[in-house]
């Protein structure tokens, strides 16, 4: 692929490109710049208890104060705009890579010209696929970054917090709403219907595809005290845990006999079903191939789909 075919198809999107480029560049800096406020204020793990079991140092309730109203006011709307904005540019950009050139009818010149209608397509698909890579991962280590100030009792290498909107995951999934807008947009061959049902196919494939990683993860669930549980875990549910070991929930604890126990207190411990956080890594590897793996096949669609179809 030679670098005019790379001007040429940034030509193409510019307005598209120039626009992510822009809002990614301001959603990382306000997202470092709000994470250097929160560390500023002074508010670290030491003044975070989530067990209640130790004091807490006279100044942290001020601090806390000034730091969840910070956190409130600064850093959720920058979070919400890092894992939103990325997937309305992957739709917009996607639809448009085949669907465009069909709807003002220039595929038919296009596709005469070029060597092959897949090195067409492999020309205008890669280097915008490269950007949105680009970006949405800068992003994703932003989000990172207020993560980490956002919650200083939290090791976000071994965190579950955020899963899914931040790190390589949001590049991933990014991509994979890129990859089906891509091939809706070449079945479709009109942007703003194409736009409308690559929107609904996504947020159907990405709800879908957590689903079906939870019911993956619950299956691989370990059991631990209630209050072992770590900041960083993912917890699935919680039961009481019987003498001979077998776990039951609330219904079958109403059910034993004698009663639950003394003013409605369980008399068993109450136990947690948890992934733990030092699983992150792997867990993030397991969803990204996952991931991957249907982008590349949603290209292979596409690329069959221009193969195969008629110019409008």
């Amino acid at each position: 692929m030679t670098l005019a075919a790379w001007r040429l198809t940034f030509r193409l999107h510019r307005f598209e490109a120039f626009a992510l480029v822009v809002l990614a560049f301001v959603l990382t800096g306000l997202a470092f710049l709000v994470a250097a406020r929160l560390d500023s204020i002074g508010f670290t793990g030491v003044c975070i208890d989530r067990t209640g079991t130790r004091p807490l140092p006279v100044l942290c309730e001020a601090l806390g104060q000034k730091f969840y109203d910070q956190v409130n006011r600064e850093a959720s709307p920058v979070q919400s705009f890092v894992a939103i904005v990325p997937y309305i540019a992957a739709t917009l950009l996607g639809v448009a890579i085949v669907g465009r050139e069909i709807e003002r009818g220039t595929a038919r010149l296009a596709w005469s010209l070029a060597p092959s209608r897949r090195a067409w397509f492999l020309a205008r698909l890669i280097p915008i696929a490269v950007l949105l890579a680009v970006v949405t991962f800068v992003l994703g280590i932003a989000a990172d970054r207020l993560l980490a100030a956002s919650q200083p009792d939290l090791d976000i290498a071994n965190a579950f917090s955020g899963f899914g909107s931040r790190g390589v995951v949001l590049a991933a999934r990014v991509l994979f709403v890129f990859a089906l807008a891509v091939v809706i947009g070449s079945v479709m061959g009109r942007l703003m219907p194409a736009v409308i049902v690559a929107a609904v196919v996504a947020w159907f494939g990405i709800s879908g595809g957590e689903r079906v990683h939870n019911e993956i993860l619950q299956r691989e669930t370990v059991v631990v005290q209630q209050e072992a549980v770590g900041s960083g875990d993912m917890q699935f549910d919680q039961r009481f845990q019987l003498p001979d070991g077998r776990l039951i929930g609330w219904e079958e604890m109403q059910q034993l006999d004698p009663p639950i126990g003394d003013n409605w207190q369980p008399k068993y411990p109450l136990v947690a079903l948890i992934i733990p956080g030092a699983r992150y890594r792997q867990v993030e590897a397991r969803e990204v191939g996952a991931l991957g793996g249907g982008m590349l096949v949603a290209f292979v669609v596409a690329a069959l789909v221009v193969a195969r179809r008629r110019p409008a």
